[in-house]
Formats: C-alpha cells, structure tokens, sequence
C-alpha cells in the first residue's frame, strides 16, 4: 500500500478538497433538480431513496472536506479521507444512470449515457491528482460507458453497433484528454516548482546581501569612528591655517565615505521594501527652509542664487516624515547646485486638497544648469546610473541618489518625476499627507560648554582600544572625568565601586555585551536602575535607534560619532533641564 500513502502525500489534494467543499451547495441544488425531474420516471419513493442516499455521501465529503475550507495545509490521513469520501458519491449517481439504463425506454438510456459523461467530466477536476484519485472517480462511469452498451444492449442492428463504437471512442478519447491533462498538469507543476526554487534563491541571495551590508557597515563603522574622531579632536586643536584645511578635508572626505556607505544601506532597504516611515506633525517651511539653509553657503561659493517660493495656501501643518523629506529634497538641491554653473537653483512648495481630504504636496526644484538629455530622463532614476559617465567623473558621486529618492517619494504616496523644463533640470517631488495644525516650536540647542561638562563622571565600556582613545580625545579637554573598562561584566563591576552619572555602552564586546549589561543595570544590581546608559554602537541601520531605545537605553548614538553629538547627548542624559536653557530662549 505503499503507493497509496504516496498519493496521499501529495498536497495538491488540498485545493481539490477546498474546491469540493467550496461547490457543496451548487452540487445538491443540481441533486435536487435531478431528483425531481426523476420522480416523473421513475417512482417518487425511488428518487426520494435516491436524493437521501446522495445527501448522505455529500455529507461525509463535507464533514472529511470542511478542514480544507480555509485553505489549510491537510495531513496524509485527512487527503485519504477525503478520497474515499467522495466513493459514495460517485456510486451514487452511477447507480442513478443504471436504474435509468435498465427502465427500457431508449431516450432513458440517453439519460444513463449523461450522467456517466457528466461524471467524466467531472472527474477531470481531478486530472492534477495521482492516478488512485483518477481511478477512484472515474473508473466507474468510465467502465459503464463500456459494459452497458456493449451487454445491455441486445439490438444487433447498424445503428446500435454504430452508437456502440461511438461510445467506445468517446471512452477513448476521454482517456486520450485525461492523459494531456495529467501530462500538461505535470509540466505546469515542474514549471512552478522551478518557479518557487528560484524565487527561494532569490530571496536567499537577497538575505545574504542584507546580511554582508549590515556586517560591512558595522565593520567600517568602527575604523571610520577612529579617523573621523580624530580628525574632529585636531580641529578642535591650534593649527596653523593649512593644518585647519588638510583636516577640514579628511573630515570631508570621510563624511563623503560615510554618505556613501548610508546610500548603500538605504538602497539595501528600499529594495528589501524595510523602510519604515516615522511621521509626525511639521510643517513644510520648516523642513524645506533647513535645507536651503544648509546649501545656502555651497551656493553663494559658486556665486549662484538660491530661492524658495512657498505657496500662499500651503497647510499651516502636515503629519508626514520630516526626515525622508529632507533627505529626498536634499539630494535634489545637492544635485541642482552640483550642476549648476552659472544663474541658480529655485525651489517651489505646493499643497493641493486631495479626493481623500489628504494633501498632496509638491516640491518642485529647478536649476539653470546643462539640464538631462533626453534620453536619459528615466535612466537617471537607475540604481549606479548617472545621465553621462563624464558627468560622474568630472562631479563624482555613484548613482544612488535619485533611485533612492524615487522610492522614497512612492512610499510616501507621490513619485519623483523630470519634469519639462527650457532650460536646466526640474524635478518634480511629491507625497501625500494628512493636514495638521502647526507644531509647536522648539527650542533650539546650544552645544554644551565645559563649564556644563566639568565634575561628569562618565563611565566608558568599549572593547576597541581606537574607540577608546576617540572618546577620550572628545571629553577630557572638556573636563569630563572618563573611565574606561573593555567589556560589560566590568562595567557593573566598576558601578558597583564608585558613583557616575552617565554610561556610554558598546553593545558587542567580549564576555558581556552591552544589552546583558543594560538588563543588570536596570535590573538594581549596581545601585540606581534609573542610570543614564547611551548605546554607542557601529549598528546604525535603520530602526536600531528605535529597538535600542525599546530596550531601555537612554539614547543611541551611532559610530562614527562627532563630538558636538557625543557631549550633547552626555549633557542631556545627565541633565534633561540643562543650565543652557536660559541661553536658548534667548
């Protein structure tokens, strides 16, 4: 019996059996019809046996089919009892077509002749199925097409014979389509299996991408941390002018290393669909005047203008992600000023009502350079494509930036289009977004001095000796009195022995990590579970922030880190309310 337990292996008897659930009803009305019309040829209590015997079948392949309705995965014993369940059904109506056969009348056996070939053709519901699930349905009807007319049949004469043959080549030709059905079943089934091994490939490779790029942005994060921590703690240094301007390029250049490092990552997550929106209330002159104020002193070196008109209407506030936004309208102006030689870059806010009470706002941003040729308009939204390969050479840059800002701008609702211009590029930026009142304003910080730093007691637990020396060369110009241990375990140790007010916690480190040792913390074991820990990590994708933060670290601060972030934080984690606060209001 080993075949049968093959066959009932075989998951496609899954939809068979939520097909033959999901027509239960179609299949008694016609039992119903049937029976009534058989009551005028044959006795009432004989389609009435008739009718009662079919029910009962139709109610055991209800009662083995009903686990199926919801398309779940069946056992090897509930397929079998499904198969066997639909025996009583079929015996039902082929016992139907015999009773009609033997009635005498000639137009009965036309009746008979039907429902057998109704049977076989619905049997071929089945032509996906192994051949035990054919023989079970189809053997019947098949063999009556065969038996009756052949020894039932007692009229010799050429018509007979002529009907007889006929129905021995629809038997055949019967058997001829159920053959092309299994064997084009059989192909369709290899095809999407080799379907689903491919796209199980895919994604695969995918992960594995995933997978490098995290690892690659950790492993860079952390030798960009010692390069760019230092080069910040030599700025802060006495040098001479040409000293300030080889470090002022390192940190340019490393910032350009770190840009293109977060492009890849943001790419990586955009084609993985894991770019997760964080919308709050804000408002558009708020957003789009930030940028133009940072690329307003790039601009003013190249001596172009650069000009933002808001539309008069615009909403006084929208719920929408500020700082997909802003890097969206960054790249557009990076690009428009990149490009641009002589004139200027513009840029235009507008808001319209949409059917759904959202807005839909656009940010268009024009420029007066050489503009995108024609044949480039959609080439230039590729991922590592720009519109020319001079133009990457002569302005750098790898290509990453409009694709990005494209997907970015779908997910929020819009699109980035090139639109038509006379002269330069214009790109047309849009989303939607709910309406909302203005936010209320912030107050703006005041980088720390060391007058606010000084009698910190921070605590350090960073495994990299290079890390290690960056935060040093930070904080103790600054005053800040930095302890520093290689791992999590003597972290509490050190807690335990004397009193900070800050931690600054790795999160890899050998013998205890960063989050075991966070859960020790606020567990009571070293004194005060309140204590402000910042995470300072390389794990700076996307959504790090917000777990690190769910596990109960005060802040998170990812490598490499600059000063005015690191003091910043330590300020606020020590004091909420710091002493600046009189400063900024003014």
């Amino acid at each position: 019996m080993g075949w049968l337990a093959k066959a009932w292996s075989d998951e496609r008897l899954d939809e068979v059996a939520a097909d033959t659930y999901r027509l239960t009803l179609s299949r008694l009305v016609i039992a119903a019809l049937v029976a009534g019309l058989m009551v005028f040829v044959l006795r009432p209590e004989v389609a009435l046996l008739w009718l009662l015997s079919l029910y009962m079948g139709e109610g055991l392949a209800l009662l083995a089919t009903r686990r199926f309705k919801k398309g779940r995965t069946g056992t090897p014993r509930e397929r079998a009892w499904f198969a066997w369940a639909s025996i009583p059904i079929t015996i039902s109506w082929s016992t139907l077509a015999t009773v009609l056969w033997f009635e005498g009348q000639d137009l009965l056996k036309i009746a008979a002749v039907s429902i057998w070939a109704g049977q076989i053709v619905y049997t071929q519901n089945f032509r996906h199925q192994s051949v035990p699930m054919l023989v079970l349905n189809g053997l019947a009807p098949l063999a009556s097409l065969l038996i009756f007319p052949i020894f039932f049949m007692p009229d010799p004469s050429p018509a007979a014979q002529t009907a007889r043959w006929g129905l021995v080549l629809l038997v055949g030709t019967t058997l001829n389509v159920m053959a092309q059905n299994r064997a084009a079943a059989k192909r369709m089934d290899e095809l999407t299996r080799g379907l689903r091994e491919e796209r199980e490939k895919a994604l695969e490779a995918t992960r594995a991408k995933s997978t490098f790029i995290a690892v690659t942005s950790h492993e860079l994060r952390t030798p960009m941390n010692g390069l760019l921590g230092m080069a910040h703690a030599l700025q802060r240094s006495t040098l001479d002018p040409v000293q300030r301007e080889q470090i002022a390029l390192m940190i340019k250049s490393g910032d350009s290393l770190m840009q293109l490092l977060n492009d890849v990552l943001d790419l990586s997550r955009v084609e993985a669909g894991k770019v997760e929106l964080a919308p709050i209330d804000m408002t558009l002159q708020d957003v789009v005047g930030e940028v133009v104020d940072a690329w307003r002193d790039a601009a003013v070196f190249k001596n172009l203008s650069l000009n933002v008109d808001y539309a008069p209407d615009l909403p006084p506030g929208v719920h929408a992600d500020p700082l997909r936004i802003r890097q969206v309208v960054t790249n557009l102006v990076s690009n428009a000023i990149k490009f641009t030689v002589e004139g200027g870059v513009s840029l235009r806010v507008m808001a319209t009502p949409g059917a759904d009470g959202k807005q839909r706002v656009s940010i268009i941003v024009a420029d007066t350079g050489p503009g995108v040729p024609t044949g480039a308009a959609e080439r230039v939204f590729d991922s590592f494509t720009q519109a020319d390969q001079t133009i990457s050479r002569e302005h750098g840059g790898a290509g990453l930036g409009l694709s990005i800002a494209r997907a970015l701008a779908r997910q929020m609702g819009g699109d980035l289009v090139l639109a038509p211009s006379v002269r330069g590029a214009c790109f047309e930026f849009t989303f939607t977004a709910s309406a909302s009142a203005a936010p209320a304003a912030l107050a703006q910080d005041v980088e720390p001095t060391a007058e606010d730093l000084e009698q910190i007691q921070v605590l350090m637990a960073e495994d990299n000796a290079i890390n290690q020396l960056v935060v040093r060369t930070m904080l103790e110009p600054l005053g800040v009195a930095l302890t520093v241990v290689d791992n999590g375990h003597e972290a509490l140790k050190a807690m335990g022995e004397r009193r900070f007010d800050c931690v600054l916690m790795d999160i890899n480190m050998p013998v205890m990590d960063g989050i075991t040792a966070l859960e020790a913390i606020r567990d009571g074991r070293t004194g005060n579970p309140a204590m402000p820990v910042i995470a300072l990590t390389a794990s700076a994708m996307s959504g790090d922030r917000e777990r690190f933060l769910g596990l109960g670290f005060d802040d998170h601060l990812g490598k490499p880190v600059k000063p005015v972030d690191l003091i910043t934080a330590i300020a606020k984690a020590v004091n909420p309310e710091p002493p600046n606060a009189g400063r900024r209001a003014a």
